[in-house]
């Protein structure tokens, strides 16, 4: 668990991601962001992370793709029921090669 007192700076800058991919030994290539805020999208890719975006924060998914998501999707739901065709597939067929 990472909360703000781990950090210098929190959202839109990169810090959070930052420390969550030290503590966990990964690398950005490694690693996706879920985000449901422009915010969260704008500091994973300040992280080199590629992000995911859920429209449950109050953002429209083209307010999402415009901060750089890749993907959006309704809610963590909608993301479940199409797992097979989002960017986590990409990654778990990486992480299986």
């Amino acid at each position: 668990m990472i909360t703000a007192g781990d950090v210098d700076h929190a959202k839109p800058q990169p810090d959070i991601f930052a420390v969550s991919l030290q503590r966990a030994d990964l690398q950005p290539e490694d690693a996706m962001v879920v985000g449901d805020s422009v915010w969260d999208v704008e500091a994973a890719t300040r992280a080199q992370l590629l992000t995911v975006g859920v429209e449950t924060g109050g953002f429209s998914r083209f307010e999402l793709e415009h901060a750089g998501a890749i993907a959006v999707f309704q809610d963590p739901a909608d993301l479940v029921r199409n797992l097979d065709d989002s960017p986590f597939t990409r990654l778990f067929d990486l992480a299986r090669t």
